[in-house]
Protein backbone atom coordinates (compact mmCIF):
# COMPACT_ATOMS: atom_id res chain seq x y z
CA UNK A 1 0.00 0.00 0.00
CA UNK A 2 1.33 3.65 -1.00
CA UNK A 3 2.10 5.57 1.18
CA UNK A 4 -0.07 8.69 -0.09
CA UNK A 5 -3.23 8.13 -2.10
CA UNK A 6 -6.12 10.03 -3.31
CA UNK A 7 -9.56 9.63 -1.65
CA UNK A 8 -12.49 8.94 -4.32
CA UNK A 9 -14.42 11.51 -2.74
CA UNK A 10 -12.36 14.57 -2.14
CA UNK A 11 -9.23 15.67 -4.22
CA UNK A 12 -7.20 16.25 -0.70
CA UNK A 13 -4.34 13.55 -0.20
CA UNK A 14 -4.81 10.39 2.22
CA UNK A 15 -2.41 10.15 4.37
CA UNK A 16 -0.71 6.39 5.43
CA UNK A 17 -0.01 8.16 8.64
CA UNK A 18 -3.35 9.10 9.60
CA UNK A 19 -4.24 5.37 10.44
CA UNK A 20 -2.03 5.01 12.93
CA UNK A 21 -3.91 8.30 14.90
CA UNK A 22 -7.17 6.95 14.07
CA UNK A 23 -7.63 3.34 14.32
CA UNK A 24 -10.76 3.43 13.22
CA UNK A 25 -9.30 4.92 9.28
CA UNK A 26 -8.90 3.24 6.65
CA UNK A 27 -8.65 3.44 2.80
CA UNK A 28 -10.86 0.53 0.35
CA UNK A 29 -11.02 0.74 -2.99
CA UNK A 30 -11.24 4.08 -4.01
CA UNK A 31 -12.79 5.82 -1.02
CA UNK A 32 -12.20 6.62 3.14
CA UNK A 33 -14.13 4.53 5.51
CA UNK A 34 -13.93 4.46 9.28
CA UNK A 35 -14.13 0.91 10.39
CA UNK A 36 -16.29 1.23 13.28
CA UNK A 37 -19.28 2.71 11.67
CA UNK A 38 -18.70 1.77 8.30
CA UNK A 39 -19.23 5.46 7.16
CA UNK A 40 -17.60 6.97 4.12
CA UNK A 41 -15.32 10.01 5.22
CA UNK A 42 -15.85 13.15 2.96
CA UNK A 43 -13.35 15.86 3.88
CA UNK A 44 -9.95 14.59 4.24
CA UNK A 45 -8.32 16.86 7.21
CA UNK A 46 -7.51 15.80 11.00
CA UNK A 47 -10.80 18.52 12.04
CA UNK A 48 -13.10 16.39 10.63
CA UNK A 49 -12.20 12.89 11.65
CA UNK A 50 -11.17 14.60 15.01
CA UNK A 51 -15.26 15.41 14.73
CA UNK A 52 -16.11 11.94 13.39
CA UNK A 53 -14.61 9.98 16.29
CA UNK A 54 -17.02 12.51 18.46
CA UNK A 55 -20.15 11.69 16.29
CA UNK A 56 -23.20 9.69 18.30
CA UNK A 57 -22.90 6.30 15.87
CA UNK A 58 -19.22 6.05 15.73
CA UNK A 59 -19.47 6.30 19.68
CA UNK A 60 -22.19 4.05 20.29
CA UNK A 61 -20.41 1.04 18.12
CA UNK A 62 -16.49 1.73 19.63
CA UNK A 63 -17.03 -0.47 22.18
CA UNK A 64 -18.11 -3.07 20.52
CA UNK A 65 -16.46 -6.28 17.98
CA UNK A 66 -19.08 -6.67 14.76
CA UNK A 67 -20.88 -8.95 12.18
CA UNK A 68 -21.03 -8.25 9.01
CA UNK A 69 -24.12 -10.54 7.66
CA UNK A 70 -24.19 -11.06 3.81
CA UNK A 71 -27.60 -11.08 2.49
CA UNK A 72 -28.41 -12.67 -1.25
CA UNK A 73 -31.10 -13.73 -3.12
CA UNK A 74 -30.80 -17.75 -3.53
CA UNK A 75 -31.96 -18.34 -7.41
CA UNK A 76 -34.58 -16.49 -8.51
CA UNK A 77 -36.70 -16.02 -5.52
CA UNK A 78 -37.49 -12.71 -3.91
CA UNK A 79 -37.19 -14.37 -0.58
CA UNK A 80 -34.07 -12.54 1.44
CA UNK A 81 -31.64 -15.15 3.34
CA UNK A 82 -29.15 -13.99 5.80
CA UNK A 83 -25.73 -16.05 5.17
CA UNK A 84 -23.96 -17.96 7.58
CA UNK A 85 -21.09 -16.56 6.25
CA UNK A 86 -19.53 -13.86 8.85
CA UNK A 87 -16.79 -11.38 8.33
CA UNK A 88 -16.08 -10.46 12.13
CA UNK A 89 -13.10 -8.32 13.40
CA UNK A 90 -11.35 -7.00 16.37
CA UNK A 91 -12.37 -3.24 18.04
CA UNK A 92 -9.17 -2.48 16.39
CA UNK A 93 -9.62 -3.45 12.92
CA UNK A 94 -13.53 -2.69 12.16
CA UNK A 95 -16.78 -2.47 13.84
CA UNK A 96 -20.14 -2.73 12.01
CA UNK A 97 -23.65 -3.21 13.41
CA UNK A 98 -25.87 -5.97 12.69
CA UNK A 99 -28.49 -6.22 10.54
CA UNK A 100 -31.23 -5.69 13.87
CA UNK A 101 -29.29 -2.08 14.44
CA UNK A 102 -27.72 -3.34 17.57
CA UNK A 103 -24.12 -3.47 18.07
CA UNK A 104 -22.76 -7.67 18.65
CA UNK A 105 -19.48 -8.17 20.49
CA UNK A 106 -17.69 -11.52 18.84
CA UNK A 107 -14.48 -12.68 19.84
CA UNK A 108 -12.12 -15.40 18.12
CA UNK A 109 -9.68 -16.44 21.04
CA UNK A 110 -7.53 -18.42 18.75
CA UNK A 111 -6.67 -15.74 16.89
CA UNK A 112 -6.99 -12.03 18.67
CA UNK A 113 -5.97 -8.85 17.01
CA UNK A 114 -6.77 -10.74 13.62
CA UNK A 115 -9.87 -10.13 11.03
CA UNK A 116 -10.84 -13.66 11.01
CA UNK A 117 -13.45 -14.71 8.75
CA UNK A 118 -15.86 -17.10 10.01
CA UNK A 119 -17.09 -19.50 9.78
CA UNK A 120 -13.84 -20.94 8.86
CA UNK A 121 -15.27 -23.55 6.59
CA UNK A 122 -12.75 -23.03 3.82
CA UNK A 123 -12.02 -26.34 1.09
CA UNK A 124 -9.45 -26.26 -1.49
CA UNK A 125 -9.55 -28.90 -4.38
CA UNK A 126 -6.10 -28.67 -5.83
CA UNK A 127 -2.94 -28.05 -3.36
CA UNK A 128 -0.31 -27.18 -6.17
CA UNK A 129 1.96 -24.30 -5.49
CA UNK A 130 -0.80 -21.09 -6.08
CA UNK A 131 -3.42 -23.02 -3.70
CA UNK A 132 -0.43 -23.12 -1.16
CA UNK A 133 0.72 -19.76 -1.49
CA UNK A 134 -3.04 -18.39 -0.61
CA UNK A 135 -3.79 -20.88 1.84
CA UNK A 136 -0.60 -20.41 3.93
CA UNK A 137 -0.61 -16.70 3.48
CA UNK A 138 -4.54 -16.43 5.19
CA UNK A 139 -3.28 -18.98 8.17
CA UNK A 140 0.13 -16.61 8.48
CA UNK A 141 -1.86 -13.91 8.04
CA UNK A 142 -4.55 -15.57 11.16
CA UNK A 143 -7.27 -14.55 8.62
CA UNK A 144 -8.45 -18.44 8.66
CA UNK A 145 -8.43 -20.93 11.29
CA UNK A 146 -6.97 -24.14 9.66
CA UNK A 147 -8.59 -26.73 11.66
CA UNK A 148 -11.46 -25.47 9.65
CA UNK A 149 -9.63 -26.23 6.19
CA UNK A 150 -10.16 -29.06 4.31
CA UNK A 151 -8.19 -29.85 1.13
CA UNK A 152 -7.78 -32.60 -1.40
CA UNK A 153 -5.59 -33.06 -3.97
CA UNK A 154 -4.85 -36.52 -5.73
CA UNK A 155 -2.30 -37.98 -3.99
CA UNK A 156 -0.76 -37.49 -0.85
CA UNK A 157 2.43 -34.91 -2.09
CA UNK A 158 1.49 -31.76 -1.42
CA UNK A 159 -1.03 -32.40 1.26
CA UNK A 160 1.51 -34.02 3.85
CA UNK A 161 2.77 -30.37 3.72
CA UNK A 162 -0.16 -28.83 4.47
CA UNK A 163 -1.38 -31.46 7.59
CA UNK A 164 1.82 -30.25 9.13
CA UNK A 165 -0.15 -27.01 9.71
CA UNK A 166 -3.65 -28.47 10.86
CA UNK A 167 -5.21 -28.55 7.84
CA UNK A 168 -7.83 -31.54 7.31
CA UNK A 169 -7.07 -33.31 4.44
CA UNK A 170 -9.29 -35.63 1.77
CA UNK A 171 -8.79 -37.36 -1.87
CA UNK A 172 -12.42 -37.12 -2.00
CA UNK A 173 -13.23 -33.72 -3.87
CA UNK A 174 -17.05 -34.12 -2.88
CA UNK A 175 -16.09 -34.03 0.76
CA UNK A 176 -14.37 -30.41 0.50
CA UNK A 177 -17.40 -29.48 -1.20
CA UNK A 178 -19.96 -30.85 1.20
CA UNK A 179 -18.10 -29.31 4.09
CA UNK A 180 -16.82 -26.02 3.17
CA UNK A 181 -18.51 -22.63 2.44
CA UNK A 182 -15.80 -21.26 0.33
CA UNK A 183 -14.72 -23.47 -2.00
CA UNK A 184 -11.58 -22.69 -3.96
CA UNK A 185 -10.98 -24.39 -7.15
CA UNK A 186 -7.14 -24.53 -7.93
CA UNK A 187 -6.62 -27.91 -10.60
CA UNK A 188 -5.03 -27.44 -13.65
CA UNK A 189 -7.52 -26.37 -16.31
CA UNK A 190 -7.32 -29.64 -18.49
CA UNK A 191 -8.54 -31.19 -15.18
CA UNK A 192 -11.84 -29.37 -14.60
CA UNK A 193 -14.15 -30.85 -16.52
CA UNK A 194 -13.69 -33.95 -15.28
CA UNK A 195 -13.21 -32.66 -11.78
CA UNK A 196 -17.06 -30.69 -11.48
CA UNK A 197 -18.26 -34.05 -13.47
CA UNK A 198 -17.30 -36.31 -10.69
CA UNK A 199 -18.97 -33.72 -7.96
CA UNK A 200 -22.45 -34.70 -6.45
CA UNK A 201 -25.62 -32.48 -6.80
CA UNK A 202 -26.05 -30.16 -3.53
CA UNK A 203 -28.24 -29.91 -1.38
CA UNK A 204 -30.47 -26.64 -1.94
CA UNK A 205 -29.94 -25.58 1.75
CA UNK A 206 -25.96 -25.92 0.47
CA UNK A 207 -25.09 -23.33 -1.66
CA UNK A 208 -21.86 -22.36 -1.54
CA UNK A 209 -18.94 -19.41 -2.87
CA UNK A 210 -16.87 -20.91 -5.67
CA UNK A 211 -13.48 -19.22 -5.77
CA UNK A 212 -12.00 -19.98 -9.11
CA UNK A 213 -8.26 -19.49 -10.17
CA UNK A 214 -8.39 -21.40 -12.77
CA UNK A 215 -6.24 -19.81 -15.83
CA UNK A 216 -8.47 -19.12 -19.36
CA UNK A 217 -12.58 -20.29 -17.40
CA UNK A 218 -14.47 -17.46 -17.57
CA UNK A 219 -17.37 -16.64 -15.42
CA UNK A 220 -20.05 -17.60 -17.68
CA UNK A 221 -18.12 -20.92 -18.44
CA UNK A 222 -17.77 -21.84 -15.22
CA UNK A 223 -21.42 -21.11 -13.97
CA UNK A 224 -22.60 -23.06 -17.11
CA UNK A 225 -20.41 -26.06 -15.45
CA UNK A 226 -21.38 -25.87 -11.84
CA UNK A 227 -25.28 -25.49 -12.75
CA UNK A 228 -24.88 -29.43 -12.65
CA UNK A 229 -24.68 -29.47 -8.71
CA UNK A 230 -26.60 -26.49 -7.76
CA UNK A 231 -29.11 -23.59 -9.48
CA UNK A 232 -27.48 -20.51 -10.00
CA UNK A 233 -24.36 -20.95 -8.55
CA UNK A 234 -22.18 -18.19 -7.11
CA UNK A 235 -18.46 -17.77 -8.52
CA UNK A 236 -15.99 -15.60 -8.05
CA UNK A 237 -12.89 -15.87 -10.35
CA UNK A 238 -9.32 -15.03 -8.78
CA UNK A 239 -6.44 -14.50 -10.26
CA UNK A 240 -3.66 -14.33 -7.86
CA UNK A 241 0.25 -14.46 -7.52
CA UNK A 242 2.39 -16.10 -5.87
CA UNK A 243 4.10 -13.66 -3.84
CA UNK A 244 1.10 -13.52 -1.78
CA UNK A 245 2.62 -15.95 0.07
CA UNK A 246 4.63 -13.91 1.79
CA UNK A 247 2.19 -10.81 1.81
CA UNK A 248 3.00 -8.98 -1.10
CA UNK A 249 0.75 -11.10 -4.04
CA UNK A 250 -1.48 -9.30 -6.34
CA UNK A 251 -4.88 -10.46 -6.57
CA UNK A 252 -7.42 -9.45 -8.88
CA UNK A 253 -11.22 -10.67 -9.08
CA UNK A 254 -14.54 -10.73 -11.00
CA UNK A 255 -18.08 -11.51 -9.33
CA UNK A 256 -20.14 -13.81 -11.18
CA UNK A 257 -23.59 -12.90 -12.51
CA UNK A 258 -25.11 -15.03 -9.45
CA UNK A 259 -22.77 -13.81 -6.71
CA UNK A 260 -24.29 -11.00 -4.38
CA UNK A 261 -22.13 -7.64 -4.52
CA UNK A 262 -21.57 -8.27 -0.45
CA UNK A 263 -18.85 -10.85 -1.39
CA UNK A 264 -17.03 -7.66 -3.17
CA UNK A 265 -16.50 -6.83 1.04
CA UNK A 266 -15.94 -10.36 1.58
CA UNK A 267 -12.56 -10.74 -1.24
CA UNK A 268 -11.62 -7.34 0.01
CA UNK A 269 -11.00 -8.37 3.62
CA UNK A 270 -9.36 -11.62 2.55
CA UNK A 271 -7.51 -10.61 -0.44
CA UNK A 272 -5.97 -7.20 0.75
CA UNK A 273 -4.23 -9.43 3.52
CA UNK A 274 -1.97 -10.88 1.29
CA UNK A 275 -1.51 -7.71 -0.45
CA UNK A 276 -2.39 -5.68 -3.13
CA UNK A 277 -6.57 -6.37 -4.28
CA UNK A 278 -9.00 -5.30 -6.98
CA UNK A 279 -12.08 -6.02 -8.46
CA UNK A 280 -11.79 -5.24 -12.39
CA UNK A 281 -14.06 -6.38 -15.31
CA UNK A 282 -13.62 -10.15 -16.61
CA UNK A 283 -12.36 -8.59 -20.21
CA UNK A 284 -8.89 -7.44 -18.33
CA UNK A 285 -8.42 -11.33 -16.50
CA UNK A 286 -6.33 -12.21 -19.15
CA UNK A 287 -4.06 -8.76 -19.00
CA UNK A 288 -3.81 -9.24 -15.51
CA UNK A 289 -2.68 -12.25 -16.31
CA UNK A 290 0.19 -11.92 -18.57
CA UNK A 291 1.72 -8.36 -16.15
CA UNK A 292 1.06 -9.96 -12.58
CA UNK A 293 0.00 -13.62 -12.63
CA UNK A 294 3.01 -14.61 -14.84
CA UNK A 295 5.32 -11.20 -14.11
CA UNK A 296 7.22 -12.59 -10.60
CA UNK A 297 8.94 -15.34 -13.19
CA UNK A 298 10.41 -12.14 -15.21
CA UNK A 299 11.42 -10.65 -11.98
CA UNK A 300 12.76 -13.87 -11.02
CA UNK A 301 14.60 -14.18 -14.30
CA UNK A 302 16.18 -10.67 -13.89
CA UNK A 303 17.30 -10.81 -10.34
CA UNK A 304 18.86 -14.05 -11.73
CA UNK A 305 20.68 -12.18 -14.33
CA UNK A 306 21.76 -9.24 -12.57
CA UNK A 307 23.19 -11.79 -9.91
CA UNK A 308 24.97 -13.39 -12.35
CA UNK A 309 26.31 -10.19 -14.14
CA UNK A 310 27.80 -9.07 -9.98
CA UNK A 311 29.65 -12.50 -10.32
CA UNK A 312 30.93 -11.48 -13.56
CA UNK A 313 32.67 -8.21 -12.16
CA UNK A 314 34.20 -9.95 -8.90
CA UNK A 315 31.16 -9.92 -6.39
CA UNK A 316 30.46 -13.31 -4.49
CA UNK A 317 27.20 -15.21 -5.16
CA UNK A 318 25.26 -14.93 -2.52
CA UNK A 319 26.17 -11.17 -1.99
CA UNK A 320 25.27 -10.68 -5.51
CA UNK A 321 21.72 -12.39 -5.01
CA UNK A 322 20.55 -10.38 -2.25
CA UNK A 323 21.99 -7.09 -4.04
CA UNK A 324 19.97 -7.77 -6.47
CA UNK A 325 16.57 -8.71 -4.89
CA UNK A 326 16.64 -6.04 -2.54
CA UNK A 327 17.39 -3.49 -5.29
CA UNK A 328 14.55 -4.88 -6.91
CA UNK A 329 12.23 -4.69 -3.55
CA UNK A 330 13.40 -1.29 -2.92
CA UNK A 331 12.56 0.18 -7.02
CA UNK A 332 9.70 -0.93 -6.75
CA UNK A 333 8.82 0.60 -3.15
CA UNK A 334 10.11 3.38 -4.62
CA UNK A 335 7.19 3.56 -7.55
CA UNK A 336 4.17 2.61 -4.95
CA UNK A 337 5.24 5.21 -2.66
CA UNK A 338 6.35 8.06 -4.25
CA UNK A 339 3.56 8.31 -7.04
CA UNK A 340 6.25 9.19 -9.27
CA UNK A 341 6.09 7.81 -13.11
CA UNK A 342 9.14 4.88 -13.68
CA UNK A 343 10.57 6.97 -16.27
CA UNK A 344 10.60 9.70 -13.97
CA UNK A 345 12.56 7.91 -11.21
CA UNK A 346 14.94 6.24 -13.95
CA UNK A 347 16.02 9.61 -14.81
CA UNK A 348 16.75 11.09 -11.31
CA UNK A 349 19.34 7.69 -11.21
CA UNK A 350 20.73 8.79 -14.74
CA UNK A 351 23.83 11.15 -14.28
CA UNK A 352 24.58 12.98 -17.46
CA UNK A 353 27.40 11.08 -18.72
CA UNK A 354 27.27 8.12 -15.96
CA UNK A 355 27.64 4.93 -15.84
CA UNK A 356 23.50 4.27 -15.47
CA UNK A 357 23.00 5.75 -18.87
CA UNK A 358 25.66 3.67 -20.25
CA UNK A 359 24.31 1.00 -18.94
CA UNK A 360 20.78 1.73 -19.91
CA UNK A 361 22.23 2.43 -23.77
CA UNK A 362 23.27 -1.22 -23.20
CA UNK A 363 19.76 -2.46 -22.22
CA UNK A 364 17.90 -0.47 -25.32
CA UNK A 365 20.77 -1.78 -27.51
CA UNK A 366 19.46 -5.62 -26.37
CA UNK A 367 15.87 -5.02 -26.10
CA UNK A 368 15.12 -5.00 -22.59
CA UNK A 369 11.34 -3.21 -22.86
CA UNK A 370 10.35 -5.25 -25.93
CA UNK A 371 11.26 -8.32 -24.40
CA UNK A 372 9.03 -7.28 -21.29
CA UNK A 373 6.48 -6.15 -23.23
CA UNK A 374 6.33 -9.29 -25.34
CA UNK A 375 6.26 -11.82 -22.46
CA UNK A 376 2.91 -9.87 -21.13
CA UNK A 377 1.54 -10.42 -23.97
CA UNK A 378 2.53 -14.21 -24.97
CA UNK A 379 1.31 -14.49 -21.66
CA UNK A 380 -2.04 -12.70 -21.96
CA UNK A 381 -2.50 -14.52 -25.44
CA UNK A 382 -1.47 -18.12 -23.45
CA UNK A 383 -4.56 -17.43 -21.15
CA UNK A 384 -7.19 -16.72 -23.93
CA UNK A 385 -6.32 -19.77 -26.02
CA UNK A 386 -6.59 -21.85 -22.49
CA UNK A 387 -9.93 -20.31 -22.72
CA UNK A 388 -10.89 -21.97 -25.68
CA UNK A 389 -9.77 -24.85 -25.10
CA UNK A 390 -12.56 -26.54 -22.98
Amino acid sequence: MGKWKTCYNESRKYKKEWEEQFKWLTFRGDKCYCKVCNATIKTMKTSNLDLHEKTAKHMKNSDTKPILKIQSNLGKSNKSKTEEFEIKYTVSEANVVSEDGTATSTTNPAVPGKEVLNPANIGFIGCGNMAQALLNAFIRKGLIDPSHVMASAPSDRNLTKLRSLGVKTTHDNNEVVKHSDVIFLCVKPHHLTDMIGDLNALERSHNPLFVSIITGFDIKTLEEMLTALIDYPRVIRLMPNTPSMVGQGCCVYTLGSHTPEAYNEVMNSMLSSIGLSAEIPEYQMDAACGLAGSGPAYIYAAIEALADGGVKMGLPRQLAQTLAAQMVKGAATMVLESGKHPGQLKDEVCSPGGTTIAAMHSLEKNGLRNALISAVEASALRSKELGTKK
